[in-house]
């Protein structure tokens, strides 16, 4: 078995990039907006834990698209910690489902910020708690993305 262990050396810059950028974007994460254009890098990815993918950032985030088709939701319990080359959100998102179900769903964001931008979300999410917003399916997130259309 391969062992990876990765322990960069921190550097003021990478510190004070990634608090600025998470300093701007934090607020519309929170109000379920996409942030200013020029806080993304070109390419920029989300990777989920839940089914082990990833993809592209679209224009609307998901849970946008959640409250558009019906959902009541709102971010709650937000905790951030930046180190140089990103930061970790720590959040609970709380609502009802379109459906009226119950939704709780506990979730840490770890951030990838290279040349004050960010280049990669990596989201992980209780996979038991996302079946309220997203179906039983651990799939239907994914199929959400794949179906989804920028304007």
């Amino acid at each position: 078995m391969t062992e990876f262990i990765e322990v960069p050396e921190p550097v003021a810059a990478g510190l004070k990039d990634a608090w600025e950028v998470a300093r701007q974007w934090l607020p519309s994460f929170v109000a379920g907006q996409r942030a200013a254009e020029h806080l993304y890098a070109e390419g920029v990815s989300t990777w989920h834990n839940i089914g082990e993918w990833e993809a592209p950032i679209h224009t609307t985030p998901s849970r946008r698209r959640r409250i558009n088709s019906g959902a009541q939701l709102a971010v709650d319990e937000v905790r951030c910690r930046v180190f140089d080359g990103g930061f970790v959100v720590q959040a609970t998102t709380v609502g009802t489902s379109a459906d009226g179900k119950k939704v709780r769903v506990p979730t840490c964001l770890v951030v990838t910020v290279r040349d004050g931008k960010i280049a990669r979300f990596e989201e992980y999410a209780d996979s038991a708690a996302s079946s309220a917003l997203f179906g039983e399916a651990p799939d239907a997130i994914q199929q959400e993305h794949s179906d989804f259309t920028s304007s």
